[in-house]
Parts: C-alpha cells; structure tokens; sequence
C-alpha cells in the first residue's frame, strides 16, 4: 500500500466545494429550460384512440407517430411549440418511436410529450403471454405459444423480473480447453441439452462479467463461439474466461420456481411458476423490442428542446448477447465486440462498444426528462450518446434495470479527442433521480456512468443497490489523456495514441449523492470510481463534494472513493464514508476443473476509503469524514510514482452522529415530490417522503 504525502494548502475549487454543498439546493428542471412559445400546437393520445381523429382532446389519436406526423405537417409548425399529452394506459410499441431533427423544437418552441394531468402512460416494448397450460406436472412446469420470431433476454411475472433457467453455481464436471470446455461428468457421454447452442457460459472475474454462447457441442467436447470466445481471452489471467460460475438458458436447467426458458426453435415458452402464482391470472411480459425511444440526431442536425415528463418506459430487452459476440465486459457495461482485439496484459482493450439504452438519444440539445419511470428494462436505460448538449436528467425513478441507469457520453475518439465542437457531451445535469435495482444482468455496469464529458453535473442522486460502483466517470486509464499516461500496470506511454492535447474531460461535478448498498456483486470498484485525468488544474479539475457512502457489501474488496488509473486533477472535499467495512479479493472457488489454482485460496484485505491503482496523482482529499485513513494501492511494482496528493483537514469516524448533519441533510434527492431517502436509516424499495 502506498501512502499519500500532505500538504496544508487550499484552493479555489474546494471553496467551490462548500457553496456547492453547505447552502442547500434547489432543484430546477435544468439547462433545458426555454421562454414559453407564442403559439402551442397540442395533441392528444388515447390508447383506445383513433388515428383517423383529430386529435384534440375529445378525439384523440392512437399512436404517437401519428401526433409526431401532425405537428411535422402543421402549417405553422416553425412558430409554434409542440405539446403531445398522454392519456394514462399502456401503448405497446410494435416499433420504435423515432424522432429525428424534424421534430425538436428552438428557443422559444419546445416540444413537450407529457402525460395528462393525474395518468400514468406506460410506454411498453412487451408482448403478454396468456393461455398457459400444463406440461411437466413433476416439474411444475407450463408451457405457452409465443411464436418463433419472439427473441428475448427476460421475462417478468406479475411486475417480478423472472430468472432465465441456469444451473447452480460453479459447475463441477467442465474442464478448460483451448475451444471452450469439456465435460468429465461421470456416466455422462455428451451434456444432454436438446438445444445446446442456446446454452451460455457465465464467468465472473473480479469487475466483470461474461457471458458467451455454446457455438457447438461434438461428443463431450463444448466449442464456445466465436468471436465471443476469442474476444474474452485476449485479458490476461485472472480476468480472463476460465472459471465457471453457471450455465444458462436450456429447458433442462429449470429446476427453481421462477425461472424460464424461451425455445426459438419451436416457440414454446416455458415457466416454473412462484408460490400463489396462478397463471391463468399472472400478468405476463414478454419483452420484445430493444429501442423505446430513439432520438437521432445528426453532427450538423441535432434535435433539439424536447422534453418528457411523467412518462413510464418499460419491458425492453437487448439482444446481442444471445449472439455470437456474447457478453464479453470491458468495463461499466462497454463490452469487446468485433475482430482483430490482440491479447494483452493490462485487463483493457482500445477500442469497446457501448451497452446502447432501451431510450436512446444521439446529438440531443435542449433535451428534458423529467418526472419519468424506467423500469424492468434489459439494457442501459436512459442512453445520452455523443453530442449531448445542454440536457437534464432530473426528479426520475430508475429501477430493476438490466444494465445502467444512465449512461452519458461516450469512450471512443470522437467522445475524448472529438474533430468537431458538434461531438463534445458538454453542459449536461443528472439531479434528484431515485436510482435502485440497476446491473441486473450486467454487474459490471454501474448506476451512472459519465464518459468523457465537459461540464457535467451530477448532483442529489439516491444510487442504491449496484452490483458494482455506484458513480464511474472518466475513461482510459491516462492513456486517452495528452501524453498517453500509462496508468496500467503493464502499460507504456502511448500504446493507445500519441495524444498532443488534453480530453474533454473537465470541470465535472460529482456533488451531494446518497449511495447505499454498492458492489453486491462483484469487487474492486467503488460508491464513485473515477479514472483518467479530469481536466489540467484544479481549477478546471473534477469536483467529487458532499457525497454520502455507507453499507456496501462487506466481503467486497472495494475503495470508497476510487481515483484509480491515470486520475489527475481531482478534489474530494465533504464526503462522507460510514459503514464501508474492508473487504477481501475473491478470484472464485478452488477444486474445480475451472479455479485459478494460485489465486483462489487469496482472501487478502483489499480496500480503503481512498485508493486505485497507478493514479498520476495531483489529487486533494480536504475535510472529508472516513472510517479509514489512507490511499489503498495494490499496484505498486513496476509503475510510475504517484504525484502531489494531498490530505488535509480529514476526520477519522465511526457513525453518523460525528458527522455534521447538514452534509447528511444535503445528500441524496431533495423535495418532497420526488420523495427523500433517509441518510442513514431510509430503507431500500420506494422510497420514504418526507
């Protein structure tokens, strides 16, 4: 472990920090914000409606293309803002809802789709599954009809996310092979799954998850398919794709009430049933589309000043993991995808594909959710791509999410080193949204994650119950920033480019979130993990102020606050860590075919407050509140010097009541609309009002 040095000097952005943190804030629905239009085209939408109607409140239309077309063709649509209300129900989507250039708005003509005064729309990408009868009566299993063509990632029951069929845990009986795997079960010739290149293999490796499909079964021998299986090996042990941790998706692995199991081949969906579930009467999802909401953009045609409020999006799925390509993570939902990775040795590959959302927007500008639900979807939910501009993200409900909540920005060279001002994601604020349940399928994503950005604001958040970290901002270990820092053990200076001039990660604000219950699942992340340098001084540097930590999975080997590979430029000032109990590595089982035989039996303490791996340094940690003093870094042979941190004013403590309450008070989500967890002792599900 390497300890930082201290220096009693202060700077302007910690004085920042206390403004920021100490006056109380007041949330707004953000930069979105327009001047009120001097005209108001307004149609309205009804689930039982007409698209042969008029459209107004008596006669609404069906669907909302049809209101989109209306205002497209409107005579004085370049005059007029836009107003689409929604009747409450459910529209169920047969396609996605696009919207292109065509139908933002401007300065003083927002475009506002909204739900009507008291109605709760539900926008769904979901089929219901009826008429369901016996099959297996041993088994306790059903069947229905659903067709060939329905392709899905999930299922949910009754508003309950399902498990797809998977074994237990750590299958004893397959052996590592160059291919894939070979079974050496006894008695077993062949693994007897009637559809065998449905099966996935899951691996979980430290801050990753894996999954990749069965390509072929000859004899004993399972051939993983390709380039999934490629892909997922040119990591270096141990994060790499050897340890089984379970088998999913085969008629024969239902063996628990709530799991299930699609057959494309036949279109038979099979269903284990729960306790007092009674599936002449469950409400059924099948969700099928991948994309709700789509606004597409162009580098000279953002869309522009649109806003949602009070819409609910759900029952989505996303479906290249059940392809060739798997499910091969990165890091925080970006996956390897594609040809021509080379293996290496510092855990990361160049260039990696973003986990897209099931809303999904690209160039937006002027562009408001606000006062939304995302629920039981089956990747990112809320995806703000490159050239985001000026939007807000504020007073929403996130919840049992597959992937991410929100993702914004992005990690390629057009996000760090764009050619055109168009590309930059800049000016952007995610506030007062109730984050819980994300990283259902993918562990490895965190709550938030904000790529290369300029000026992004996340404030006020309640993050709870993340497989992983809680916050993860930056990108590239220093090796994207101006010299090509290599903050990777392993790594040399300018393996990934030769960089003359600094990212367009600056001026970030991470300031006043709640977060509870981070790394459920896996270990070696943080509450917010950051990497790469976050501007050029601290004047222009990345602010993490006023945050509020506690009850992480203890056994999780994690830093609080996480400032790992390449972070520069970074100031912690305010925050608060209660709870976080150090926990250990943990590289799998040992015993079976698969274990890391030198690794598995390590249980070494991994984890402090602060900490990361090969930081540059010029970080300041001033008047924070830990239960641990120190910079925990495991990486420490073969790497460059850590630089000018400094530590100052911190306080050493062991429960809330030595903490000043205003900072307590200040985290998390604000006003009693949107509801308030309590700091300390609020209890997870909806939240509590207060």
């Amino acid at each position: 472990m390497r300890m930082p040095t201290s220096e009693a000097r202060g700077t302007a952005v910690v004085v920042l920090g206390v403004l920021l943190v100490a006056g109380g804030v007041v949330v707004t629905p953000g930069r979105a914000d327009t001047a009120p239009s001097a005209c108001l085209l307004r149609y309205w939408v009804a689930p039982d409606g007409s698209d042969a109607a008029s459209g107004d409140r008596a006669h609404p239309f069906r669907t909302l293309e049809r209101a989109r077309d209306a205002a497209r063709g409107a005579p004085d649509r370049d005059a007029c803002g836009v107003e689409v209300v929604l009747r409450g129900g459910d529209y169920r989507l047969a396609q996605t809802f696009v919207l292109d250039p065509r139908d933002g708005g401007g300065d003083e003509r927002e475009v506002v789709y909204r739900a009507a005064p008291g109605e709760q729309p539900r926008l769904l990408g979901s089929v219901p599954v009826e008429d369901w009868e016996p099959w297996d009566a041993g088994r306790g299993i059903v069947r229905a009809f659903v067709g060939t063509s329905a392709a899905t990632r999930q299922l949910w029951v009754n508003g309950v996310r399902a498990q797809r069929a998977r074994t237990e845990a750590y299958n004893p009986y397959l052996v590592p092979t160059d291919d894939g795997y070979r079974l050496e079960q006894p008695g077993v010739a062949t693994p007897p799954w009637s559809q065998p290149t449905d099966v996935e293999i899951f691996t979980i490796a430290q801050w990753k998850i894996m999954s990749c499909p069965v390509g072929a079964v000859v004899g004993a021998e399972i051939v993983m398919a390709q380039p999934c299986w490629k892909n997922a090996n040119v990591f270096p042990a141990p994060w790499n794709f050897r340890v089984v941790s379970w088998l999913e998706n085969a008629y024969e692995f239902i063996d628990e009430p709530g799991e299930w199991y699609l057959d494309g081949h036949s279109g038979w969906l099979y269903y284990r049933p729960r306790p007092g579930e009674d599936m002449t009467t469950a409400e059924v999802e099948l969700p099928v589309l991948e994309t709700l909401l789509h606004v597409r953009g162009e580098l000279d045609r953002p869309v522009s000043h649109l806003r949602f409020e009070g819409l609910t999006f759900a029952y989505a799925t996303w479906l290249r993991p059940s392809g060739p390509e798997g499910y091969v993570a990165d890091q925080s939902g970006f996956t390897v995808t594609g040809e021509d990775h080379e293996p290496n040795l510092i855990g990361h590959v160049e260039y990696v594909t973003r986990t897209p959302g099931n809303v999904r927007l690209v160039h937006a500008r002027h562009t408001a959710f606000t006062g939304n639900t995302f629920m039981h979807l089956g990747g990112v939910a809320l995806d703000f791509d490159t050239g985001s501009q000026n939007d807000a993200i504020v007073n929403n409900v996130f919840g049992d999410v597959s992937s991410a909540a929100i993702q914004l920005g992005g990690v390629a060279k057009r996000d760090h080193h764009p050619d055109f001002a168009a590309q930059v994601t800049r000016d952007n604020e995610i506030a007062n949204n109730l984050i819980e349940s994300t990283g259902q399928d993918y562990w490895d994503a965190a709550g938030i994650f904000v790529g290369f950005t300029t000026r992004s604001t996340v404030r006020n958040n309640d993050v709870l119950d993340t497989p992983w970290s809680g916050i993860a901002i930056g990108w590239g270990w220093g090796l994207f920033d101006e010299g090509g820092f290599p903050g990777l053990p392993h790594a040399t200076q300018g393996m990934w480019g030769d960089w003359k001039t600094p990212s367009t990660s600056r001026e970030n604000r991470i300031v006043a979130n709640f977060f509870r219950g981070n790394m459920s699942k896996l270990w070696d992340g943080g509450a917010i993990y950051s990497n790469g340098a976050q501007g050029t001084s601290f004047d222009d540097g990345e602010l993490i102020a006023g945050n509020v930590a506690t009850d992480k999975r203890p056994a999780a080997g994690s830093n609080t606050f996480y400032t790992d590979g390449g972070s520069r430029w970074v100031t912690l000032h305010e925050n608060v860590s209660l709870e976080n109990i150090q926990g250990h590595m943990d590289f799998g089982p040992c015993g079976l075919p698969s274990s890391w035989d030198d690794l598995c039996f390590l249980e070494l303490p991994y984890g402090l407050d602060a900490g990361g791996c090969v930081p540059y340094g010029d970080i300041r940690y001033v008047d924070n509140y830990f239960g641990a003093f120190g910079f925990f870094d495991i990486c420490i042979v073969d790497v460059p010097p850590v630089v000018d941190v400094t530590e100052r004013d911190n306080h050493l403590v062991s429960s809330a009541a030595e903490v000043p309450a205003r900072i307590l008070r200040a985290a998390g989500r604000r006003g009693t609309d949107a509801g308030r967890i309590d700091p300390i002792h609020g209890g997870g599900g909806l939240p509590i009002v207060r």
